[in-house]
């Protein structure tokens, strides 16, 4: 009972430090979207290298995740990978304040998403070896929802607000120094996963037979999925800002309080939709929240003044974000071995963002040539193509029965 007590005190504080590292991490990434309506005024870009900028922040991320997630699987130290990769996110950050040209972006942030990508998955694996069973949809739901409060609900307003009054270089500083002291909490709060005999045998294997042990239906349904909600998620996420301010006419601070008011109902979002899924089933969660993705996008489409556009992205816009939790993380732990769990999320995350990344480099290309307004036509047809791929999903949700707390005991290190 002692250990169960301490177990779930552990668990407690991953989620907590958890929650904030990925909120600031997340806004590390997303600031520059939120800035490149300033950042246009002092360097020259189009939509077409702003597309390529994100682009290849997004193919940086896709490249890591995978790749470090293996090595942590197979060698451990994973509270060294994820302090490292933090700590260089911070410092990434700080330095693309110093940005005079496109090179400089496109390199600077490419090597930004690298780090990033590496965060994410072993969080996530670290989390679920001391999650209960019973909790682990709402504990990865807290986790993903720290993007919303702080990377979309806090963070825009803020930021948005610091290069009005400064300079969007300032802007960049404040972003980096909370991502520092995360990385510092995690060198107190976290404890490296012991590894046990057995796990250290497994952990032996080599990458091929890692591949071969994910081949299973949901892993290869939940990447497909990936490859198109990541490659429209980021493509919104990325052209948002300027489509608000250039098509929809808002200022610079009137689109940071719109962002902001979309953030905090995706918090809403981004814990209630995990935890409909530890309730209605982890497949019908997964195609009923896919099928509404495509609204908000098709609303600003076909109505881009309309105030009424802006209260549908306010309201249902967040799902976009929030939903990502199911393919990514709780599908994906919940069908394959605990030793691999890292290395299925990441890959399922890696080869979305890889593949999904050329959306974002065509949607600025096909912006260019037409408008804006094209970017909202490629986004919700991309859910829809990824709605009719999650029918092929087979449920994991595992009944009230079968999740013994013994799985606690087990999976806890001593602290």
């Amino acid at each position: 009972m002692a250990l169960l007590k301490k177990g779930v005190k552990y668990e407690t504080k991953l989620v907590m430090l958890f929650f904030v590292a990925w909120g600031f991490l997340y806004l590390d990434r997303q600031a520059i979207s939120m800035l490149m309506p300033m950042i246009i005024e002092d360097i020259a870009l189009n939509n077409t290298k702003i597309g390529q900028i994100n682009m290849w922040q997004t193919i940086g991320f896709a490249i890591s995740a995978p790749v470090f997630a293996i090595l942590s699987d197979r060698l451990g130290h994973k509270k060294k990978i994820l302090f490292w990769a933090t700590l260089v996110t911070s410092i990434l950050a700080l330095i693309t304040m110093f940005a005079g040209s496109f090179n400089y972006l496109l390199i600077v942030r490419t090597l930004l998403g690298a780090s990033e990508g590496i965060i994410l998955p072993i969080s996530i694996s670290m989390l679920a070896a001391v999650s209960r069973p019973t909790t682990l949809g709402r504990n990865m739901g807290l986790v993903y929802a720290g993007a919303a409060v702080i990377g979309v609900a806090i963070g825009p307003v803020v930021v948005t607000q610091l290069g009005e009054l400064f300079d969007w270089r300032y802007a960049f500083l404040f972003v980096s120094l909370p991502s520092f002291i995360a990385a510092m909490l995690m060198l107190k709060v976290v404890k490296e996963v012991e590894v046990s005999p057995l796990a250290a045998e497994a952990n032996t294997v080599t990458v091929s037979s890692i591949l071969s042990g994910l081949k299973n239906r949901n892993i290869l349904i939940c990447t497909l999925i990936s490859v198109f909600c990541m490659g429209a998620m980021w493509t919104f996420n990325s052209f948002l800002p300027l489509y608000l301010t250039q098509i929809s006419q808002l200022s610079i601070t009137q689109m940071g309080i719109v962002f902001s008011l979309f953030g905090l109902l995706t918090i809403v979002w981004q814990i209630f939709i995990p935890y409909s899924s530890d309730k209605i089933g982890r497949k019908p969660a997964m195609t009923g929240y896919l099928a509404m993705a495509m609204v908000t996008p098709l609303v600003l489409f076909i109505f881009p003044n309309s105030a009424a556009s802006l209260v549908i992205l306010v309201l249902f816009g967040g799902i976009i974000l929030a939903m990502n939790t199911i393919y990514q993380s709780i599908i994906p732990v919940e069908s394959v071995s605990p030793l691999v769990m890292a290395s299925a999320n990441a890959l399922i995350m890696g080869v979305g963002e890889l593949i999904g990344a050329f959306s974002i480099g065509f949607s600025g290309v096909l912006a260019d040539a037409y408008s804006l307004t094209a970017v909202m036509l490629v986004v919700p047809i991309s859910y829809f193509v990824a709605f009719l791929i999650s029918f092929g999903l087979i449920e994991t949700l595992r009944t009230k029965t079968a999740a013994k707390e013994q799985a606690l005991v087990k999976a806890t290190p001593e602290i």
